[in-house]
């Protein structure tokens, strides 16, 4: 391979500098909003918030969230995803496994 496919290789699968920094204030602000919402916590996790894992152009911001009506979810979701470029994943902690409420609990950013 050389250098410009290379180039061009990371581009394409690399965010630019600067970009794991905007979604976390994206996931700042939906946050914000979530709380408005009716949402007592929201939790970051994934590699948004772990400067030691790779942030790719397959990455997104990973919140769970506690307190949303489940009747209002999808609707609260939809608008939250619109706040941002990235994909949004959002989590009820109400219906997380375990194992989901574990890394909220232990690795999560509480925003």
């Amino acid at each position: 391979m050389d250098r410009a496919d290379l180039l061009a290789h990371l581009r394409a699968t690399h965010f630019e500098s600067g970009d794991r920094e905007r979604a976390c204030s994206d996931a700042t602000r939906i946050a914000r909003f979530l709380v408005a919402e009716g949402a007592r916590r929201v939790v970051g996790i994934g590699s948004a918030f772990d400067p030691r894992r790779s942030f790719t152009h397959r990455s997104d911001i990973d919140l769970v969230v506690e307190g949303i009506d489940a009747g209002e979810f999808y609707s609260i979701s939809a608008r939250a995803a619109a706040m941002t470029g990235f994909r949004l994943d959002l989590t009820p902690l109400e219906a997380a496994t375990p194992a989901l409420r574990r890394v909220a609990r232990e690795e999560g950013v509480e925003l």
